[in-house]
Formats: structure tokens, sequence, C-alpha cells
């Protein structure tokens, strides 16, 4: 008879990165959209104030041709994807796609911040991190819904 080895990574490790990276994105969307009015003022003050005085220089022409131009359009994808990662980190809800879009959001939240990356004041960088953990470990089949959908249709790989 074979030996059983102990797993490597238990899965159940998974669903710390997950539900932390949930309840993160859980409260930065709240705070969003109980604020005061509408969220493109405040996102406008933080792009000109922190973004374009202490941002990396490159996202400077990012912010100055693309998002500052359509602040509007980009305070709502923001809070839209914003809510989509709390979601999917929260009930194990395509976890895969949810650690993608919170990658790309800590990218950019990082680059108009301008902290270096090393910094241990980035916590910018160690979630994206945890959100690469949780998008090669595919969290959310453990104690997901991702979990059931694995099972019913094993060959999709966003779960």
């Amino acid at each position: 008879m074979a030996e059983r080895t102990p797993t490597m990574n238990p899965p159940y490790l998974l669903l710390i990165p997950r539900l932390y990276l949930g309840l993160i994105f859980t409260i930065a969307a709240v705070e969003k959209l109980t604020g005061r009015g509408d969220f493109a003022r405040p996102l406008t003050g933080f792009l000109t104030q922190v973004g374009l005085r202490s941002g990396y220089g490159w996202y400077h022409a990012v912010l100055r041709s693309v998002v500052l131009p359509h602040v509007h359009v980009f305070a709502t994808l923001v809070i839209s994807a914003e809510c989509f990662v709390a979601v999917s980190m929260l009930f194990g809800l395509a976890t895969r796609a949810g650690a993608a879009v919170a990658i790309f959001l800590l990218v950019n939240y990082l680059a108009a911040k301008g902290v270096p990356w090393w910094s241990p004041a980035s916590n910018d960088m160690a979630e994206i991190v945890l959100a690469v953990v949780v998008l090669i470990g595919a969290a959310g089949r453990f104690g997901g819904i991702d979990m059931k959908l694995h099972e019913r249709f094993p060959r999709i790989p966003l779960w």
C-alpha cells in the first residue's frame, strides 16, 4: 500500500488571504459608496495632490492623458471593481478573475502613491502578493462557490 504524504499546501490556508482581500476591498468600496456625494471629487483631489506629485513618473502621463479627463468614468470603474473583488473574495466566486482585478487595482494604487514597492509602508505590494497567491492557488475552491462550480464544470479555468 502506498504511503500517504501530507499535502504541501493545505487548501484551507488559501482561505486566509482570500477573506483578508475580501474584507479590505469591502471596506474600501463601502467607504466610497457611503461617502458624501460623488466619488469623482475626492478621486480627482487624490490624483492631483498625491498622484501627480508623488506617483511614479511614468504614471503621470497616464493620469494626465487618460484618467483625469475621464475621472467620472474611472470613479465608477474603481467602485465597481472594488465591489466585484469584495464579492468575489468573500463568496469564493470567480476568485481568479477577482484576484486579477485586485492586482490591476493595487498596481494602480501603488503607482499613484509612488511608494517604493519594497517599503514597509507599501501595504499595496503586500496585498498584490496575497492576490497573486489567491490567483495561482484558485482559493475559491475551498469554502467558496467556486468549489461547487469546479465540481460541476471541471474544465472551465476561471474557477
